[in-house]
């Protein structure tokens, strides 16, 4: 997404240690489902966790790529929502890792007024885009039938699993729907971002490029 997310973590002893007993007991459940009855079928659990946060990072990467592509700054990556963890510079720009890896925003700004419409709405679409090119290229590689095809093998089971989550994600943020940001304002998915950016105003545009926050989400 490229609207900015709720960033706050918990941050009261009482809502930690919800977190915590909570987190405890999904990952105790979690296990102990995976080894009743254990079958090789039952990796795609993990699996499925472990795709989602790699593609958290591709899905923004791919709003952060396409933003350079026409000509956009890139002035922050999100990954993850809460509290900052830990923050590093990557290819200049800043990226912040936050305590939930459950989704991740963008922060772009225009360098120009030039198509400015045309680019937002690319930016948009090329987080869940990057996600379905994704899934193309893997069909490609392993053959339609083959991943479409159940299977006894971890690799395998890794990738329909993948697939599958990039399918779940790249469905979900293209469901248009506005949601709070966490800040008093409203956030845009991809979807809607990809309908509402036809309609913000050059000089919404024109304000953004200067430097003022946009005033309507800004993309995801």
């Amino acid at each position: 997404m490229l609207p900015e997310t709720p960033d706050r973590a918990p941050n009261t002893p009482n809502e930690w240690g919800i977190l915590v007993i909570l987190s405890f007991f999904f990952g105790l459940f979690l296990l102990l489902e995976l080894a009743r009855e254990f079958s090789i079928e039952k990796l795609s659990v993990p699996f499925f966790l472990i795709s989602w946060v790699i593609l958290l990072v591709i899905h923004e990467a791919g709003h952060a790529l396409m933003a350079h592509l026409v000509g956009w700054r890139v002035e922050r990556i999100a990954i993850g929502s809460g509290r900052v963890r830990m923050e590093r510079r990557i290819l200049g720009v800043p990226v912040e890792f936050r305590t939930l890896p459950l989704s991740g925003y963008v922060v772009p700004r225009p360098r120009d007024l030039h198509v400015p419409r045309l680019k937002q709405c690319l930016i948009f679409a090329a987080g869940p885009g990057i996600e379905l090119l994704l899934i193309a290229l893997i069909a490609l590689v392993v053959g339609p039938d083959r991943l479409l095809t159940a299977s006894g093998q971890p690799g395998m089971i890794a990738l329909q699993t993948f697939c599958v989550a990039a399918v779940f994600g790249a469905g979900f943020n293209l469901i248009p729907f506005p949601h709070a940001d966490g800040k008093g304002g409203v956030s845009w998915s991809d979807g809607l971002g990809m309908i509402l950016c036809w309609r913000t105003s050059d000089e919404t545009y024109r304000q953004w490029r200067d430097g003022e926050p946009p005033r309507s989400g800004e993309s995801e």
